[in-house]
């Protein structure tokens, strides 16, 4: 994908941050595996009254697209504090699955946090009822990121899954 561009959202972009998350992400796909406020970030309403300015949200996070010939592709969510990056919420469409935008939006989020100070990137996934990891905890082993061994319980049926990795 060499013309893929990675920039920072703009409130201008919701709707389509919104179209990548329902299509790539179906309700019965991730029943058992995800907090029922999945609308807050599924709904382009709920989604502005979340922004704050420039690519960020009210609680810091900021927005990241991934485009492919001028088309949105991808979204992630970023946080940076301290020595540390957080990645929030990463979404790629459905039919761009497979072809490396999740891990040029991963690589993408390390350097900037790396330049940033960060020498600890920080992610996790979810585990259901049933202790069977959502799909993206493969994803994430790939990309070089240690599970911590943790199960965290949440307030649903599904315990979360922490993720770490040292910058180099």
């Amino acid at each position: 994908m060499n013309s893929l561009v990675i920039r920072a959202a703009l409130i201008r972009d919701v709707p389509f941050i919104v179209k990548i998350r329902l299509g790539a992400l179906t309700k019965k796909e991730i029943c058992g595996f995800s907090a029922p406020e999945f609308a807050t970030t599924s709904s382009t309403k709920k989604m502005r009254e979340l922004w704050s300015s420039g690519n960020k949200l009210k609680d810091g996070v900021e927005v990241f697209l991934a485009e492919y010939e001028d088309k949105v592709v991808g979204y992630m969510m970023l946080k940076v504090k301290g020595d540390s990056g957080y990645i929030d919420d990463i979404v790629v469409a459905k039919e761009e699955q497979g072809k490396g935008i999740g891990r040029a939006l991963v690589t993408y989020a390390e350097v900037l946090a790396k330049s940033e100070g960060c020498h600890l990137m920080r992610t996790d996934t979810t585990e259901n009822i049933n202790g069977i990891p959502w799909k993206s905890y493969d994803f994430w082993i790939k990309m070089g990121y240690k599970d911590t061994g943790e199960r965290l319980p949440t307030l649903y049926d599904f315990k979360e899954i922490p993720f770490v990795k040292r910058l180099k």
